[in-house]
């Protein structure tokens, strides 16, 4: 049976009680740090499951009442309406929330888990619903007037139950492919710190004798002194501006001078270039004879730890002198090409794996929504 033969459509307000949240005084510390679970978009956009019990910060019941801040009952619904619209969870015990949320009390005739498939699947219905110029905002008034099909109890029971039944399939689904997708992005790393665990038997180089260094020919610009253009203007971390002219027309490696990704290690620290380029000074410079040397070595700069080389703790810095005495295992030339190449093919197949996980995330998310619409037009069959 299709939904317009058996459901009623109702406003949101005709079978829900909307509650509005609010704030205490942050500077008022007897409001804070009590028995009244607290809850704000930022916590929801945190979560990973729906349903939640406690929250990161709460408030003293002299909080609650000195404030815009009211309580839920057990079994509501929580609506991010603003930065952004359309988190969602399901409170497991009384709950109060800032106003960037509301909370949706269901009537007798509303179902808590058929509420929240439903807001669920419309959440970009309400996001186009906001207004105002600063971040946008779904009103009171607006959830309110938010039309909701309605069928029997028995009915809804019916459809939570199929939904609840996928989801757990479809979650399951998700969770393996972040699984292998987590599997395949450490693979590289993984192989290469043992790779080089183990190569106490290979002769060791200083990187000086391995490379050329021209930091000599380093230039920085000042942004406000830089011309447009279309070469890539190189820093610490990679590409950070495009200028005219340039310094460099070849192969080369760069690897960072100084700033915290040096400890940190979010992104790598030698990075190949090729062509013409301009690099600042906070990146150095090194020529090598032939590519596959220029290749191992920058594998194996990304994959140790670079701390007993570098100076300074708020402003780490890894100077010259300190990058030229960095000792390096060198396997024979034979050896060299086939880590490399065994490299590039891990790497390849970690690539290859994100690619998949992309594309099985998209393809869980559209089922989802499939799934929701067709429940929320009688067609859940």
């Amino acid at each position: 049976m299709s939904a317009d033969q058996t459901w009623q459509s109702v406003s949101l307000e005709a079978v829900a009680q909307i509650v509005n949240g609010g704030t205490p005084r942050s500077d008022v510390a007897e409001y804070w740090d009590g028995d009244v679970q607290w809850l704000t978009p930022k916590d929801m956009g945190q979560m990973r499951s729906r349903e939640i019990a406690s929250t990161p910060r709460t408030l003293t019941q002299a909080g609650l009442q000195n404030s815009s801040a009211r309580q839920v009952p057990e079994n509501s619904i929580i609506l991010s309406t603003r930065a952004p619209i359309g988190h969602l969870a399901i409170n497991k015990q009384p709950m109060a929330f800032n106003q960037g949320c509301r909370g949706i009390v269901p009537g007798d005739h509303l179902d808590h888990h058929f509420l929240y498939y439903f807001l669920l699947a419309n959440r970009t219905e309400l996001d186009e619903l906001g207004t105002g110029a600063t971040f946008k905002e779904l009103s009171t008034g607006a959830l309110r007037s938010f039309e909701i099909p309605l069928p029997p109890l028995d009915e809804q029971t019916r459809i939570v139950a199929k939904l609840d039944q996928a989801f757990v399939a479809l979650d399951r689904a998700r969770a393996n492919a972040e699984a292998n997708l987590e599997a395949a992005a450490k693979l590289p790393e993984t192989w290469l710190q043992e790779l080089f665990e183990g190569s106490e038997a290979w002769p060791t180089h200083t990187l000086a004798d391995l490379c050329e260094n021209l930091d000599r020919l380093r230039v920085p610009i000042t942004k406000s002194d830089r011309e447009p253009g279309d070469i890539p203007y190189y820093g610490a971390s990679g590409v950070v501006d495009h200028v005219k002219g340039h310094l460099f027309d070849e192969d080369l490696l760069l690897v960072s001078e100084d700033g915290a990704n040096l400890l940190a290690r979010t992104y790598p620290i030698a990075f190949s270039i090729s062509g013409k380029a301009w690099v600042n000074n906070h990146a150095h410079v090194l020529r090598f004879s032939d590519s596959t040397t220029q290749e191992f070595v920058r594998l194996y700069l990304n994959s140790i730890s670079l701390k007993p080389y570098v100076t300074g703790m708020a402003q780490p810095k890894l100077n010259q002198a300190a990058l030229n005495g960095i000792p390096v295992p060198m396997p024979a030339v034979d050896v060299r090409a086939e880590i490399v190449r065994k490299a590039h093919q891990i790497s390849a197949e970690a690539a290859r794996a994100a690619d998949n996980y992309i594309a099985q995330s998209a393809d869980i998310a559209a089922l989802r929504q499939s799934m929701l619409q067709a429940a929320f037009s009688g067609q859940l069959t």
